[in-house]
């Protein structure tokens, strides 16, 4: 009986009201818009995702999902039903598998969809094309664009971020394919290559610790595009290259409007200076041309590190920024360096005192979009003019999502925080759908755990009249027949200041 009459008593309570004149859509585009019009909604269902780490949002609301096992999946909206579409054999130890996906611009004309793997059998990544025709994945349709020797044995870091510009330049984020350490890695030792970031990362003759810039051709091949960072036929360069110097890059977004590469970037974990080196920094980068960041000669601001001797175990003189170089044995390409960029935005894993917001703890810095109005035709929920040129960037392990602005010059203005009240459980993708709304790939907990947690999330915004937020009490839980109870709906509000009835 007493679950009856409760029962009864929640369903018989309604907010009839709620209706005022609406607010002036001006004046809630333009000014900083309450965090309760944001609303996280769950996409997928439950279970249905393990390791999950990219996706893409199609014009239907439907999104194509890889996970690291070599798994594509499509979540099919309008059934609300997720399927697999394709499988791909790959290496998955050493952090490696599938761990790059992007549809084509033309993907309603082409269906071409292009993908980014450690080959099964192979000790390389393949950067490839597929036709993805009525949700299948056609194997006779594979191009092969690109080829990365990889190391597999212990060793770190993929990247696999990718990004279109407006000339449809295609930007492919590689990681350094190193062992991982606390500092930087100089290991020049015989037996220790995969630990020598000089060998990748500061190489311009290979194609490891960088951000590639190509212009993928219809056959399956691809051309150099102007403006990276060494021309076509310098020698010991890469031509591919447009960013060098990185450790392991994430997600990569392009700013439609300034054409600037924005990405995160993730450091290693010495939590304190010494005299081997600065304490590490995630950074979260934007490059407004080609250049050289740093690693593994520098973190953060150009901080420097001092060139470690593994043989002797002494300590060198530290490097100059503005003129690095690279003497290792292991080095194929250049001995000059160019000049090394600071990062845009650095933190450590204590408390940043240049950006306190963005907190203390474990850090992953994924990266995100650069948000404008004109890159959606007619969108369902856009995000209102406050964002317009902001920079909306997650940290995987932190929890948030940050909304940057940048000054007109494009250097950093300030951030805040996102969504303040929405805490995605490891943020490894975001990124706009064509809706306007933002999609966030949540990887889960940990790899034991992210079967059960992963999950896609859009985040909608309601520019319009918010349903009542409603609190309902009694002074009783249950009782025999007759029944007073009293009821209160105290703590019961409307965002809008509407006035609210009760029936």
């Amino acid at each position: 009986m007493r679950t009856s009459i409760i029962k009864n008593f929640f369903i018989l309570l309604f907010l009839l009201g709620a209706c005022s004149e609406e607010k002036k859509t001006e004046s809630i585009q333009t000014s900083k818009p309450e965090a309760n019009r944001f609303t996280p909604v769950v996409v997928t269902p439950a279970g249905s995702l393990d390791e999950p780490i990219m996706f893409e949002v199609l014009e239907d609301g439907s999104a194509i999902i890889i996970e690291r096992y070599g798994t594509i999946k499509k979540w099919d909206a309008r059934n609300d039903l997720m399927k697999k579409i394709g499988y791909i054999p790959v290496f998955t130890h050493s952090e490696q598998g599938l761990v790059g996906m992007i549809l084509d611009p033309n993907f309603k004309i082409n269906n071409w969809i292009y993908l980014y793997y450690a080959d099964a059998s192979i000790d390389k990544f393949f950067l490839t094309r597929w036709d993805l025709v009525n949700d299948s994945l056609v194997e006779s349709s594979k191009k092969v664009l690109l080829e990365v020797p990889s190391n597999r044995e212990s060793t770190s870091h993929t990247g696999g971020g990718m990004a279109w510009d407006a000339n449809g330049n295609l930007y492919l984020t590689i990681g350094n394919n190193t062992g991982n350490s606390i500092f930087s890695q100089t290991d020049e030792r015989p037996d220790r290559y995969q630990f020598d970031d000089q060998r990748g990362a500061a190489n311009t003759n290979d194609l490891r610790g960088k951000i590639l810039k190509i212009h993928p051709e219809p056959d399956g091949t691809y051309t150099i595009p102007d403006g990276n960072l060494f021309p076509e036929g310098k020698e010991n360069t890469r031509p591919e290259i447009y960013i060098m110097g990185n450790r392991n890059p994430w997600r990569a977004s392009i700013d439609s409007k300034t054409g600037f590469l924005y990405w995160g970037e993730v450091g290693p974990d010495a939590d304190s200076d010494s005299e081997k080196g600065p304490m590490g920094y995630d950074e979260l980068n934007q490059a407004k041309t080609p250049g050289f960041f740093g690693w593994p000669y520098f973190i953060g601001e150009n901080n420097a590190y001092p060139m470690y001797d593994y043989i002797t175990n002494t300590l060198g003189a530290k490097q100059d920024p503005t003129k690095p170089y690279n003497k290792s044995k292991n080095n194929t390409g250049l001995t000059e360096l160019p000049p090394a960029q600071p990062a845009f935005i650095s933190y450590p894993y204590r408390p940043s005192e240049k950006f306190p917001l963005v907190g203390s703890s474990s850090r992953c810095a994924i990266g995100g979009p650069v948000f404008h109005l004109t890159d959606f035709q007619n969108p369902v929920r856009p995000f209102p003019a406050y964002y317009e040129g902001k920079w909306l960037a997650a940290d995987l392990s932190r929890f948030w999502i940050m909304a940057i602005s940048m000054n007109e010059d494009g250097t950093y203005k300030d951030m805040e925080r996102f969504a303040p009240d929405y805490h995605p459980r490891q943020p490894i993708d975001i990124k706009f759908g064509p809706s306007g709304d933002l999609y966030v790939l949540e990887y889960g907990g940990n790899t034991a755990n992210s079967s059960v947690e992963s999950r896609l999330v859009r985040i909608e915004y309601n520019a319009g009249n918010r349903k009542p937020v409603v609190q309902i009490t009694s002074d009783k839980q249950g009782g025999s027949i007759p029944l007073a109870i009293n009821l209160s709906s105290n703590g019961t509000m409307d965002y809008d200041g509407d006035s609210l009835t009760y029936q």
